[in-house]
């Protein structure tokens, strides 16, 4: 289903969505962002390696990427409170000279050009929010070095779309109350869930394992628009068209998005100097 987009309307920040969540961040948060990367990648697959983390958010996974060893570290986004939010983490750690910081978006292919390639680009619940997805997604690709890996999430296609996208459309609409009251709305929902499961309702406000919490992820999905979609198979197809091999996809249904893992292998050589066409 195509969107027109300019007919959207947009009133959301998801960085200053990220600059309200940095505030919450301890030491726990960060482990939880730490193992669910070295769960993907492996616990020694960043140590040495330079990262492209794009559409870097609250930054957290930027600063994991530097706690496991990264040897540098790139951090885009376009909404100046992420970089903002980014720039905290990166204050907390001490100002590592490797880890630079950039205002900047992945659709201006040119800015992108201009960023190297890397060992491992990473771009989490991102790529679907640009208003272009698949322009984004051949950008991401275009960053990573041979041999390296692209670490995606992407929102799943399914018939929950339009409702999806209207429900988003109307969270973007609503006034300063009206949001509370959507969000809030959304929330008893999940408190009702708990009590019905038997869980404590009041402690719906739970850490999540990539860091986040739900308050903050709930925020995040009524206001994300720019708002596109795709099939595992679609992704796979239009990686695969670029050199890309995949490692590993986990589609599952319960989540709104597909993970994804890739590699870019080494070209071969067919003489001195020379790779292969």
């Amino acid at each position: 289903m195509e969107q027109n987009l300019d007919k959207e309307v947009i009133t959301f920040s998801f960085g200053k969505n990220w600059r309200s969540y940095v505030d919450t961040v301890n030491e726990n948060a960060v482990a939880r962002a730490r193992k669910d990367i070295e769960e993907w990648l492996g616990a020694d697959a960043v140590e040495g390696k330079t990262v492209l983390d794009i559409g870097c958010g609250s930054g957290i996974h930027s600063l994991c990427f530097h706690l496991l060893g990264a040897k540098e570290i790139v951090s885009l986004d376009v909404d100046p409170y992420s970089v903002e939010s980014t720039q905290l983490l990166w204050e907390r750690a001490g100002r590592p000279s490797n880890w630079k910081i950039i205002e900047g978006s992945v659709l201006d292919k040119s800015f992108v050009g201009g960023l190297g390639t890397h060992e491992v680009v990473y771009s989490w619940g991102v790529l679907h929010h640009t208003g272009s997805m698949w322009e984004a997604i051949a950008n991401a690709c275009s960053r990573v070095r041979e041999g390296g890996l692209m670490w995606l999430a992407l929102y799943r296609k399914g018939p929950s779309y339009p409702e999806d996208l209207a429900l988003k459309q109307s969270y973007n609409r609503a006034s300063k109350l009206g949001k509370k009251v959507m969000e809030w709305k959304y929330i008893y929902g999940l408190m009702r869930q708990r009590w019905r499961a038997g869980q404590n309702p009041l402690a719906w406000n739970e850490k999540r394992e990539r860091g986040m919490d739900v308050y903050h992820d709930i925020v995040d999905w009524l206001g994300g628009l720019p708002y596109e979609v795709a099939t595992a198979g679609e992704v796979e197809d239009f990686c695969r068209e670029r050199g890309f091999e995949t490692v590993r996809i986990d589609d599952d249904p319960t989540r709104a998005n597909t993970l994804y893992l890739f590699s870019l292998p080494r070209r071969e050589l067919t003489g001195p100097g020379r790779e292969r066409d």
